[in-house]
């Protein structure tokens, strides 16, 4: 008898919980709150920062209605650079800055972005790498099987060449021991004849000023933020010719499953609304950090696209173009030929 009244209390309660439109799969209580950490590395006078993460965190904060809060983690304090790829998958962290390339070792294809196969513009990407666009989906896809979300994605701009002796043409780069930031920048900075130490953004300062290093490849805003024009006296920018920097924001993933799907649906809207607007300062406010860092004394040498310099800079790059487009997947070499 008792055994039946415990089958039919189950039955009764499935009965109300179903018409109370509770389900397993529709999240916790609407009452329930989070605290999400959100880590970043590099200046957090870079747009990536400054703009997007402080602007995410207090519009998803008012969306949610205070159902999502934020410990916020800024320079390194969490997680450096190169382990972000380790750290979101682990849940050492529940949203992190990355660059695309910095997961090259877990999935190839994503250091496609930082190689002169990558020919989209700042303006381009603004329109190309959002969620519903191909190029977008092929790389949430990716992170996706790695336990991660893509949030978001942004041209940060071409990389500069911050270094102590004069460069404008390949030849020059020879034989200089040149800082990179990941698999695919040292594999450019090689096929240029140089030497790629890979190192964080925060040790590139004092590597420059000691001596450790002759050069490095950086983000422009981030060079000036973290004051490199004090030790390196010569950049190059290289407009595009070596590809660009695409930056962003991933979520574990099983952090984000856990989420009710309204809640789901403010991270990836405000988000893309955050995205958006961090783009367009980007876009606008590049040149004027080559113009600053001319003002601090810094010569500045710019590669215009078919231009004498950037065709020397494109030519010396042919057989490495080659050569990675028969390394990257042929879906993603079809998506950048459109």
């Amino acid at each position: 008898m008792k055994q039946l009244i415990k089958i039919v209390g189950l039955g009764v309660m499935t009965v109300l919980l179903a018409l109370s439109g509770y389900s397993a799969e529709a999240g916790d209580s609407p009452d329930k709150t989070y605290t999400l950490s959100l880590a970043t590395w590099g200046t957090s006078t870079h747009p990536q920062v400054k703009i997007f993460a402080h602007n995410f965190m207090r519009d998803v904060e008012n969306d949610s209605h205070g159902r999502i809060k934020f410990k916020f983690f800024p320079d390194n304090q969490m997680v450096k650079e190169e382990f972000v790829s380790t750290a979101v998958p682990a849940g050492t962290v529940d949203i992190a800055l990355t660059t695309t390339e910095g997961w090259a070792g877990r999935v190839p294809d994503m250091s496609v972005t930082a190689s002169p196969l990558w020919t989209l513009t700042m303006e381009e990407t603004r329109g190309q790498l959002i969620p519903g666009k191909p190029l977008f989906d092929f790389f949430s896809k990716k992170l996706q099987s790695q336990g991660a979300i893509a949030l978001a994605f942004f041209d940060i701009g071409p990389p500069i060449f911050s270094t102590d002796f004069p460069l404008s043409t390949p030849n020059e780069i020879v034989g200089k021991r040149i800082r990179s930031v990941s698999k695919g920048t040292a594999e450019t900075i090689r096929a240029l004849g140089a030497s790629p130490v890979v190192m964080s953004v925060g040790d590139v300062y004092s590597a420059l000023k000691l001596g450790t290093i002759d050069g490095a490849i950086g983000g422009l805003q981030g060079a000036y933020g973290l004051k490199h024009y004090e030790v390196a006296r010569n950049v190059l920018a290289t407009g595009g010719v070596l590809g660009t920097f695409i930056h962003g924001y991933v979520m574990n993933k099983r952090t984000f499953d856990s989420l009710s799907k309204d809640l789901q649906d403010i991270l990836l809207k405000d988000a893309l609304k955050v995205r958006n607007e961090t783009e367009d300062d980007l876009i606008s406010t590049y040149p004027g950090y080559l113009v600053k860092m001319q003002q601090a004394s810094v010569k500045v040498t710019r590669l215009e696209k078919g231009g004498d310099l950037w065709n020397q800079w494109s030519n010396k790059l042919d057989e490495l173009k080659k050569n990675e487009e028969k390394s990257y997947s042929p879906e993603l070499v079809k998506l950048l030929s459109k």
